[in-house]
């Protein structure tokens, strides 16, 4: 009978592998000014990278949250709950990286393997 539990045992392990991993996608380590100097090419992309988190909030409906690097090289993150709580700290994140030449350039932050990835810094 253990045998047969075994498997079941494992898959949950393997979703959430699959998950941290964007389901097998590439991830690109990245830097913001990579990302801000050739945002079209990374278009798409899941990538990884890193930077300080910054808020603008003075419009209510324009709240909104970044990574910075030092350079000011700036890319919007969501959800805002994965970064609020960590206003002016440098973190690491992992997530799918768009561009819109109107709308600029954004994460959208992947919480599982963002997890993994500074589980292991």
């Amino acid at each position: 009978m253990t045998h047969l539990l075994r498997p079941l045992i494992v898959i949950p392990f393997l979703v959430l592998g699959l998950a941290a991993c964007g389901g097998g996608e590439r991830v690109s380590e990245v830097t913001l000014a990579q990302l801000a100097g050739a945002a079209a090419d990374f278009d798409g992309e899941i990538v990884q990278t890193e930077g300080v988190v910054k808020r603008f909030d003075e419009d209510p409906d324009r709240l909104h949250y970044w990574l910075e690097d030092e350079d000011v090289n700036r890319v919007a993150v969501e959800p805002h709950e994965e970064v609020s709580d960590q206003l002016g700290e440098h973190i690491r994140v992992v997530g799918r990286f768009s561009y819109h030449p109107e709308e600029g350039r954004l994460i959208e932050i992947d919480p599982a393997a963002t997890a993994a990835l500074n589980a292991n810094p």
